[in-house]
């Protein structure tokens, strides 16, 4: 008997898993460098819906705030610019297999800038031909390295918004890697 009440209880409850009620679509989209099983297709016609979205919910958010929260709005909404260069200078030797990283052609006393919001993780000389060394972690699993640097303006565990300045040159060539989850990624793809 209580064999026949637990079978029949535990079919009710399986009985959800199988109604015939649609289920509503999950879309991942991945934006990670090296993918090569994605149907390129769907995926520019999902790129374009989220993009008009966000341009109509960032339109109706600073249509309804103030003069004031405009402009925070429109600094913080803008889905182009989450990254930032961070010297203002040429780039001299680009990324390829053999230097992981970017050489820019620069001169003593430079501003260095954080390429997006982040934390400070390290700040040291340990690799002597890299000079001083800032790495910053940024969201999504995204590391920042600047080399050769000195006059630091910020410290170690600071949190730093994109654009703010944290050293100045050195009389080196100023270099710049970039990381995701640990993987060197060519910086090009993200710098704007």
């Amino acid at each position: 008997m209580w064999v026949k009440l637990f079978s029949i209880v535990v079919l009710l409850s399986l009985s959800g898993c199988y109604s015939q009620a649609p289920k509503q679509a999950v879309i991942v989209i991945e934006k990670s460098s090296n993918l090569e099983n994605i149907n390129h297709q769907r995926f520019g016609q999902v790129a374009k819906v989220e993009k008009k979205t966000r341009r109509i919910t960032d339109h109706t958010v600073i249509k309804n705030a103030n003069k004031s929260q405009q402009n925070i709005v429109k600094r913080t909404h803008n889905p182009s610019s989450s990254w930032k260069t961070p010297i203002n200078s040429k780039v001299s030797k680009t990324y390829s297999k053999k230097h992981p990283g970017l050489t820019f052609s620069s001169h003593q006393g430079q501003e260095i800038r954080v390429i997006r919001d982040g934390k400070i993780i390290y700040i040291g000389d340990k690799m002597k031909s890299y000079g001083q060394m800032i790495i910053v972690r940024h969201p999504l699993g995204f590391n920042s390295t600047y080399t050769q640097t000195q006059s630091l303006q910020a410290s170690l565990g600071d949190s730093v918004d994109k654009g703010q300045v944290i050293a100045m040159t050195t009389d080196q060539p100023f270099y710049f890697e970039m990381t995701k989850f640990e993987q060197t990624i060519n910086p090009l793809k993200y710098l704007k």
